[in-house]
């Protein structure tokens, strides 16, 4: 039969609120410092699954007939990174450090509209992988000490005023403030060139810092690139004088 325009309109409608996200979107972040925390991505991720789970409890008892009864006991999650062995990384070098003291790492998980989770664990394996004919990669499994946080929102990232004027001859970091304060700078490029963190610069809850080292190499002015989430970019136009 013929559908009414009645029908029609009364179709179901999929929520379009509603989509999938890129697995390659969702980032893991190691703490250089915690208070202000300063976040460092680990560079050449490819996985980064977080496994969340209880420990089975049987509660089986002569009532219980056919099948057994469980419960759920203590909670856990891990995190089993893969991704690349990257060469001179600041955050390597904070894996490496607390796995080696036996210590705690604070981790963000961080996923594509800037929501994130944290959470402290312990670095209970850490493999290099150096074949001849492939690409150095590194595999790290991380155990949670405690809970690790729900979801929290960060809402849509800004930077209020996005410029930065460079005096060479009176050369100084540059700074433009980031809102809300517990969001991340992705990544900054200029002329799809991308800087580098803790070398051409920084981020600390809420202020961007932009290293005078870098600034003085710029010939002319220019307009950084910066990704607060996996999908919004806001322009900085840095003008340069002498």
């Amino acid at each position: 039969m013929a559908l009414t325009e009645e029908q029609i309109k009364n179709l179901p409608v999929a929520d379009d609120n509603v989509k999938a996200v890129a697995g390659k979107d969702t980032l893991l972040l190691v703490a250089l410092t915690e208070n202000p925390t300063n976040w460092l991505l680990l560079g050449g991720q490819r996985s980064t699954p977080l496994q969340r789970k209880a420990d089975s409890i049987d509660a089986t008892s002569k009532d219980s007939g056919n099948y057994s009864e469980k419960l759920p006991g203590m909670l856990s999650w891990t995190i089993s990174y893969e991704g690349l062995y990257v060469l001179n990384s600041a955050a390597y070098e904070i894996v490496n450090n607390r796995y080696e003291a036996r210590k705690p790492i604070y981790i963000r998980q961080e996923y594509p509209d800037g929501s994130y989770r944290t959470g402290w664990a312990a670095i209970t394996s850490l493999d290099e992988e150096h074949s001849y004919n492939g690409v150095s990669t590194l595999k790290m499994t991380l155990e949670g000490k405690g809970a690790i946080s729900g979801i929290k929102s960060v809402g849509t990232p800004a930077i209020a005023s996005p410029t930065i004027t460079f005096t060479k001859a009176s050369a100084k970091d540059a700074t433009v403030n980031v809102t809300p304060v517990d969001a991340f700078v992705r990544s900054i490029t200029c002329d799809n060139v991308p800087l580098t963190q803790e070398v051409d610069y920084s981020y600390v809850e809420g202020v961007l810092t932009i290293k005078k080292e870098y600034l003085q190499k710029l010939t002319t002015s220019c307009t950084l690139d910066v990704m607060l989430t996996a999908d919004l970019k806001v322009a900085v136009n840095v003008t340069i004088s002498a």
